[in-house]
């Protein structure tokens, strides 16, 4: 009888470290299984922020580039203003000098009736070039903007 004692307590407490280590296994388990997901989580989130960077940098490089086409286009603008104001100045001259030489009143109107017409068609030009211009820039613009990759 003290051998079957014996053998009664041997199995109890083999069973009870084989509950023991199913346990530390299962917690080990449960363990590996949370930092798994941790670091799951943790590579989502970098891989989240690496794709933020790369799309914010693309975003940069193509509003630099539409802010370099809207420069170019502000400088064609301006040299187009210059170019005008030029051919205005130039004219008036003109026309000053004609009236100095007119001889009568007629010439006098004559030669205020071309210089306003002139110079209206010269604005008309200028503002036509303008337009065509400012549409070609933002045309290019939008292009690169719909080319962004």
């Amino acid at each position: 009888m003290a051998d079957d004692k014996g053998n009664t307590g041997a199995a109890a407490t083999g069973r009870g470290t084989q509950q023991a280590e199913n346990a530390l296994r299962q917690g080990a388990d449960q363990l590996r299984n949370q930092m798994g997901n941790m670091a799951d989580v943790a590579g989502m989130s970098a891989k989240v922020s690496q794709e933020m960077i790369q799309r914010s940098g693309q975003n940069f490089e193509m509003m630099k580039r539409i802010a370099e086409t809207m420069t170019s286009g502000a400088r064609s603008a301006a040299a187009e203003c210059a170019e005008y104001a030029k051919h205005s100045a130039k004219r008036q001259s003109e026309m000053m000098q004609q009236l100095a030489s007119a001889r009568s009143p007629n010439d006098v109107l004559d030669i205020q009736n071309r210089y306003l017409q002139d110079n209206l068609k010269e604005l008309l030009s200028f503002s036509e070039r303008l337009s065509r211009l400012s549409a070609d820039k933002a045309k290019e613009a939008s292009e690169r903007l719909d080319n962004k990759g």
